[in-house]
């Protein structure tokens, strides 16, 4: 049940070599080009495989692992093996087999292995999931907030946590909905409304409040809020954040159809192994409510700093490139920045990229005198904080 093709394509006939035997290394090349291109490869893409990274982490004091790194290429030895079932069983509640780890040897692949249950059933939570994933809690000086994209959830800015100095408290927002027995939020004013509540208790110095397309709208509308209640220490970074005046280019935003929803989801290499079809489903449930929120939502001038981190491939300028930048510009009564990338939409939070996002938060919250460590905070939200081994 845990493995599952890394890919699938439709082909007229298989290509032959000349002994007419299937010619592979010819079938897999015409696999690949016909493939959609995959975005955030390395990252976890829920709540089980972000656990097993945090584990991996502390065991092999690596910073740097991937989803796709085998344990044992990376540092582990067999005592090492043992710490990590060991962990295992204190987050997941399963003990696996040393022999299951070897089988299994990376984020994905074990992941999927505990998606199947040692004993054929799901494995319990790691920790209830919440709607604030905390990347980093850094000193608590400055804080960097990244709301979801339309899909959701909040494990693409992982990366960008990597990227950021160490010392920076890093946090994901994601979408309720995403979660089993959550309600949606019906707009993007109330999703700015209740995500303010929640990081309510990270809001005590400089900050960075910044979203990927979707998630920017959100992002705008809390920095919005922030600055109309008279914060002077708040900047909104949006990441390639589309948006327009024209009633008619609003309403073409509509709701997508189930394949082409999975077609995005394989792009953002989000069919892991053992997922779920209901958990299609609930992901394509939210990806076309927040789609829909977003047409109906006008962002409203702010006095926040903007700052719109703009995909331009190539370099060029075009119409849209131009109309999306005088658009926010026209809202960003706080100051107004604009940092051209040479990337697509896609590749925003990729390499290259993602260092730039990195560089201009730090620019963002380097305008800002950094207040003194806190004291211990009281009252902290509800973050989701895997377990650890200890």
């Amino acid at each position: 049940d845990y493995m599952i093709p890394a890919l699938f394509a439709e082909l007229p006939s298989l290509p032959l070599n000349r002994n007419g035997k299937l010619d592979r290394e010819a079938l897999l090349r015409v696999a690949r080009s016909d493939a959609p291109v995959q975005v955030n490869q390395a990252s976890p893409r829920d709540h089980i495989e972000l656990t097993l990274y945090r584990i991996w982490q502390d065991i092999l004091l690596h910073a740097d692992i991937g989803v796709h790194d085998s344990f044992f290429d990376i540092g582990g030895t067999s005592l090492s093996a043992i710490k990590l079932a060991h962990a295992i069983r204190e987050a997941f509640g399963e003990m696996l087999p040393i022999r299951d780890i070897m089988l299994h040897p990376t984020v994905e692949a074990l992941g999927g292995r505990l998606r199947q249950g040692a004993s054929g059933r799901p494995p319990s939570t790691p920790s209830t999931p919440g709607n604030l994933i905390e990347f980093r809690e850094g000193d608590g000086r400055r804080r960097v907030v990244c709301v979801h994209p339309a899909g959701g959830t909040a494990f693409c800015y992982l990366s960008l946590a990597k990227a950021l100095p160490d010392g920076y408290g890093v946090y994901g927002i994601q979408s309720p909905g995403v979660n089993p027995g959550e309600t949606f939020l019906p707009t993007v004013e109330a999703m700015a409304e209740s995500y303010l509540a929640l990081v309510e208790p990270l809001l005590d110095g400089p900050l960075v409040l910044s979203g990927l397309s979707y998630g920017g709208l959100v992002a705008h509308e809390m920095a919005r809020r922030l600055a109309a209640s008279g914060r002077t220490d708040v900047s909104v970074v949006l990441l390639d954040t589309q948006a327009t005046d024209d009633p008619a280019d609003r309403a073409a935003l509509g709701p997508v159809e189930i394949d082409e929803f999975r077609d995005k989801l394989v792009k953002f290499n989000g069919m892991y192994p053992g997922i779920e079809d209901e958990q299609i489903e609930q992901y394509f449930r939210v990806y076309n409510h927040n789609r829909m929120t977003a047409r109906t939502h006008v962002p409203a001038p702010s006095e926040a700093r903007l700052v719109l981190v703009q995909a331009v491939e190539g370099g060029t300028d075009t119409p849209l490139t131009d109309a999306v930048r005088a658009f926010w510009e026209r809202r960003g009564l706080g100051g107004f920045r604009v940092e051209p990338v040479d990337c697509d939409h896609w590749e925003m939070l990729e390499s290259a990229g993602v260092l730039r996002v990195a560089a201009v938060i730090e620019d963002e919250l380097a305008r800002f005198p950094a207040p003194p460590p806190p004291a211990a905070r009281q009252g902290e939200p509800s973050l989701v904080r895997p377990a650890r081994e200890a």
